[in-house]
């Protein structure tokens, strides 16, 4: 499952060479203190991702305190509680970050999408037409959102994985190998022939 939301830290933007480090309210300082929290977090709890991908920075000069920075933040765990619960403890850290550095934080959900499981029939078909073809199983949750949760809501789903390069995915520098590709669609074939005789 994922949640995403974005956070605006306001503080006051004033010269950098005339606004005292103590009388500072800076909205950068603050954002970063709150990312590299994202990163503790994500690293603490097995399962869990968790990106800022998007900082805004206001007004965006070399000689200007920053005032106001927005940032994105994502976090995915294939378990729903365990992604709800961190997601709420990083906005509870980010809240406090903000209140001891006297700056105003304002916080919107954009989304909350819950993990779609698998068919449990599907994957053991899959697995079975794996296997018979001579190859191990590695079965893995999928943290990239796919078609497969949009025909979720239709029928059963189930998702084969063709390995990439480095393990580099939704990247231009994505690459599979050939007799990858072949014996994925091996492998489908088997388990529609399976399926076709259940």
């Amino acid at each position: 499952g994922q949640n995403r939301y974005v956070l605006t830290f306001k503080g006051e933007a004033g010269h950098a060479g005339t606004v005292p480090m103590d009388r500072r309210r800076d909205a950068l300082v603050a954002a970063a203190q709150f990312v590299l929290a994202v990163e503790t977090e994500a690293r603490t709890l097995p399962g869990l991702v968790a990106t800022v991908g998007q900082v805004a920075v206001q007004p965006g000069a070399t000689n200007v305190v920053p005032g106001e920075v927005t940032v994105s933040l994502d976090v995915r765990h294939p378990g729903d509680s365990e992604r709800v619960a961190a997601a709420r403890r990083l906005l509870e850290g980010a809240a406090y970050m903000a209140k001891r550095r006297n700056i105003h934080l304002n916080t919107r959900q954009l989304s909350e999408s819950a993990t779609v499981p698998c068919s449990p029939n599907l994957v053991a078909t899959l697995s079975q037409a794996v296997r018979e073809l001579g190859h191990p199983v590695v079965e893995l949750a999928s943290g990239a959102g796919h078609d497969a949760v949009a025909m979720s809501a239709l029928t059963d789903v189930a998702m084969l994985f063709v390995r990439c390069k480095g393990g580099v995915s939704h990247n231009p520098a994505e690459s599979v190998e050939t007799a990858d590709v072949g014996v994925a669609i091996d492998v489908l074939g088997r388990a529609l022939e399976l399926l076709a005789t259940a």
